[in-house]
């Protein structure tokens, strides 16, 4: 029966460029049984899996996130490949014994303990959706029948940690084929789009400040409290270190932080101190709030000072005799900024700027985090920055907009667009409904027609409503007025802008971002969240006419925004540059290379003494640093010593010809990353490289280095914790490091000598307190 179903499918339409390549790679990509492709939004990701199928002609069960999703698999398979005829070896049923089977992963979990015909090809719509509880039924099913798999996505979770990368891995195989976002734009089945950053000055800058200050002179009264400094001195361990060495050496944390206020306060330490953590002078952090935090956790509370308690409890610090630094309400400042109604005025510039340059071709949406149902109870609430805050604020500032909103919990609408649905008025909105309940399924897709035939140009929407799955091809104008950063959450919001519209074949995009700043300044938490949010994807750089990913800003806001809204009123000369950077070249690198990113400052600090040549090491004990060049020689070795590791122990897939790790810097920054390495080899490689570059935990073997001619230094370095599960693969790590590197000490942290070398170490490496990051390019 299962082959001649298979027989009869047949897909209709010529293939795409890239859907042949991954076709003609079909076999070579099955050596292991699992098949996994990415692709872009619009690549065409069902009917590539559908001729897949038809190829491998095996029983098959396609699982998909959502009914509607499914729904699109039995309808895409009935009208590309079977010319719309209806047949009986297609079902939605779990226990049909039948060539294909469609259903959902929630139904498959629910019925886990049904039995079910054999599997022989396990489909995966959209693998990055699986919930935790899914995982085990998914892992059940594949140990039972040990099917073939075929995975397919837009957006693996590539941002994940490395142990849920090799659980995602481990069900989908590592990725073997991947069709990029440059690719489907330049065959023209994405639009030419741009991204844009609107960065804005707080509107509470008074409270902003005031928090700062507040918490600036908290940490000065609790640093420099001359009660707490004299019980800190006439501590036993203070006044007499060497005879509490046991004591000191099985809690090194709580003699550091004595020692660090002591330092902040300018007060002596005792030598002998020094040499039992083996710590020098230059080696001391300074004190902060995460010393500060160690102190009073290893404090006794009863024996602080009464001042001491009753300033914390004052600020918020101590509640139920826990101490909590910084306090709460200073921990997170970014829900200073989340609500600023600054928001609300960027979003209503960038609607004037687009409406100026698009006319009434405009389609603009609109994503924010809440939805914030209860401000629709007072016209005389103030407005906050959600979507019902925006809708109003917008209709207030511009009443001549054709606007919705939509969210999974409450829509507005005209209320022309409401007949026969349960709605009641808006509040002083006579032209506007307000809809809610079983009433939202009919808006949806009435919301959708009129967005594409421009009956509204301006939708409000949560992102957890519109962000994924919403089709609305009409759409050139986004604003990503959200929080969110994660890879799959970002790219998926993307995805919505970059569809084509057959109406308007001359479609060019905008995306917009958005960040609160402090001050004039481009600086300040929102734009740390925004620099990761873009190292997910690749975009273009219209200034520079290339393809990259990363973030370049203006040094301050105005001129940022300035330059955005100049941007977004050359829509022509966007189309012109993607055309100019595609045919630059041929080929496309098909994924996003992940890179772990130094600063020049740091990798002076964290970079082996022994890995640098005997010259350099000479200059840099006269106080000179090392060249470009051998600098970037050192990092090498870094990465050869991580890779050759991996391989010892079989970690990764690769072999030692294709990992091959480059080295380059740019501006101020060196970066580091694979070639020719599949994305789970990846991922373990910069992880462990992050952790030998990284300020130190809690390891359970440390290398020790002596550096330095006439002034001994110190260097430690964690051996990565894949390789300190066991002795054996310390050692591992300890050999490559002395054919890599050269000399030092490997230590044992869970010792009481080892204890004391790993409080040193912490010490030592939180000097250099700007950390390697992880950017895709």
């Amino acid at each position: 029966m299962e082959a001649s179903a298979f027989e009869a499918m047949a897909f209709r339409y010529p293939w795409r460029h890239y859907q042949a390549r991954a076709l003609a790679e079909l076999d070579t990509h099955l050596t292991d049984d699992k098949l996994h492709v990415v692709a872009a939004p619009g690549a065409g990701k069902t009917v590539l899996g559908l001729e897949i199928i038809r190829r491998l002609a095996k029983r098959t069960l396609i699982l998909a996130p959502s009914l509607l999703v499914r729904d699109q698999w039995i309808l895409r398979l009935s009208e590309d490949f079977l010319d719309g005829e209806p047949v009986d070896w297609v079902s939605t049923d779990l226990s049909s014994d039948v060539a294909i089977r469609v259903s959902t992963y929630q139904n498959l979990h629910t019925n886990r303990m049904e039995s079910y015909p054999t599997v022989d090809l396990l489909c995966l719509d959209e693998a990055h959706h699986l919930r935790r509880a899914w995982w085990t039924t998914l892992t059940n099913l594949t140990a039972r029948d040990r099917p073939t798999t075929l995975s397919l996505t837009a957006t693996p979770p590539y941002d994940a940690d490395a142990r849920e990368w090799r659980n995602y891995t481990a069900l989908c195989g590592p990725v073997d084929t991947e069709i990029s976002v440059p690719e489907l734009v330049q065959s023209g089945d994405l639009c030419p789009h741009q991204d844009l950053v609107y960065l804005a000055p707080t509107a509470t800058s008074a409270a902003y400040d005031t928090d700062v200050q507040t918490e600036r002179a908290l940490f000065q009264q609790l640093a420099e409290n001359a009660e707490l400094l004299d019980r800190v001195a006439q501590d036993p361990w203070i006044r007499a270190p060497k005879d509490h060495a046991d004591t000191i050496l099985a809690n090194p944390a709580r003699f550091s932080a004595l020692l660090v206020y002591l330092r902040h306060n300018a007060l002596p330490i005792p030598n002998y101190a020094r040499r039992l953590l083996q710590v020098n002078d230059a080696a001391w952090p300074p004190l902060d709030w995460a010393w500060l935090g160690t102190l009073f956790d290893e404090f006794p509370k009863e024996n602080l000072p009464l001042s001491v308690i009753e300033r914390l409890r004052k600020a918020g610090a101590l509640r139920n005799d826990k101490i909590t630094l910084p306090p709460p309400k200073h921990a997170d400042r970014l829900a200073l900024l989340k609500n600023d109604r600054a928001r609300l005025g960027a979003v209503r510039e960038i609607y004037e700027a687009e409406k100026a340059t698009r006319g009434d071709d405009l389609r603009m949406a609109v994503l924010v985090d809440r939805i914030g149902r209860l401000a629709l109870r007072s016209s005389a609430a103030e407005i906050q920055f959600n979507a019902v805050g925006l809708f109003r604020s917008m209709l207030a500032e511009n009443d001549r907009a054709r606007m919705a909103m939509l969210t999974g919990q409450l829509a507005i609408l005209p209320s022309r667009l409401a007949d026969g649905l349960d709605a009641r008025p808006l509040p002083d909105a006579a032209d506007y409904v307000a809809l809610s309940g079983t009433a939202l399924l009919e808006v949806v897709p009435r919301v959708n027609q009129a967005f594409a035939a421009g009956e509204i140009e301006l939708l409000i929407g949560t992102h957890a409503f519109l962000g994924q799955g919403w089709d609305a091809p009409a759409l050139n104008t986004l604003v990503m007025a959200t929080r969110l950063k994660s890879f799959v959450a970002v790219n998926q919001i993307r995805g919505r802008a970059l569809r084509v519209f057959p109406a308007r074949p001359e479609k060019t995009a905008s995306i917009w971002h958005m960040a609160i700043t402090p001050d004039q300044h481009t600086e300040g938490e929102d734009i740390e969240l925004l620099r990761r949010r873009f190292s997910c994807f690749v975009r273009l750089d219209l200034a520079a006419g290339v393809i990259h990913s990363d973030l370049s800003l203006e040094p301050r806001t105005d001129a940022q925004t300035k330059r955005a809204l100049s941007d977004a009123a050359r829509l022509q000369r966007v189309r012109a540059a993607w055309c100019s950077a595609t045919a630059a070249s041929d080929e496309f690198e098909p994924s996003l290379k992940t890179q772990t990113t130094l600063t020049a400052p740091h990798s002076m600090g964290v970079v082996p003494v022994p890995a640098f040549s005997p010259f350099a090491r000479l200059l840099r004990a006269l106080g000179q640093g090392p060249t470009e060049a051998q600098m970037q020689k050192s990092l090498g070795r870094m990465a050869k010593l991580v890779i050759t590791s991996l391989l010892d122990i079989a970690a990764v897939t690769g072999s030692a010809e294709s990992l091959q790790a480059t080295v380059s810097r740019e501006r101020d920054q060196w970066q580091i990353w694979l070639r020719a390495a599949c994305r789970m080899d990846e991922a373990l490689f910069h992880e462990d490289l992050q952790e030998v570059f990284g300020a130190i935990d809690r390891p359970r073997y440390i290398i020790h280095v002596k550096t330095g001619l006439l002034l001994p230094d110190l260097q430690y370095f964690a051996v990565p914790g894949r390789f300190s599960s066991n002795k054996t693969r310390a050692e591992v790590f300890w050999r490559n490091w002395q054919s890599f590197i050269g000399r030092g000490d490997l230590i044992y942290t869970r010792t009481v000598i080892g204890r004391a070398a790993l409080q040193a170490a912490r010490i030592s490496s939180a000097r250099w307190n700007s950390s390697p990051r992880l950017i895709w390019t």
